[in-house]
């Protein structure tokens, strides 16, 4: 692992990569740990909870727009992935705020 450090001698930046201005640390590195774990603010497990959430929101969107585009048919996926996304989609229907992309695919589930 890479670092940048601070005039006060404070990891600012890591890089798996080297790169202009950073030094080669090794991984169990104090300094390198401290930041990252500051950096996140949260335990790991619960920075997973919130990254599974948004990854979920990101491939139901990802559905929508690939059916929409025609590229795949919501009646291929498997049946229990239909259920979970129809009723996700339900939840998303009653709450608008949560729509990520625009009016674009939010007729996924209309079977006309």
């Amino acid at each position: 692992m890479y670092v940048r450090r601070n005039n006060q001698g404070d990891v600012v930046a890591v890089s798996e990569e080297p790169l202009d201005g950073f030094v080669s640390v090794p991984a169990d590195d104090a300094d390198l740990q401290a930041f990252l774990t500051a950096g996140a603010g949260l335990p790991v497990d619960q920075r997973f909870r919130e990254s599974d959430s948004s990854l979920i929101r990101v491939i139901e969107d990802l559905v929508d727009l690939l059916s929409v585009k025609g590229i795949i048919r919501f009646t291929d996926l498997p049946p229990e992935a239909q259920q979970k996304l129809m009723a996700r989609k339900s939840m998303r229907g009653q709450d608008d705020h949560l729509n990520l992309i625009d009016e674009v695919g939010d007729d996924l589930f209309d079977f006309d």
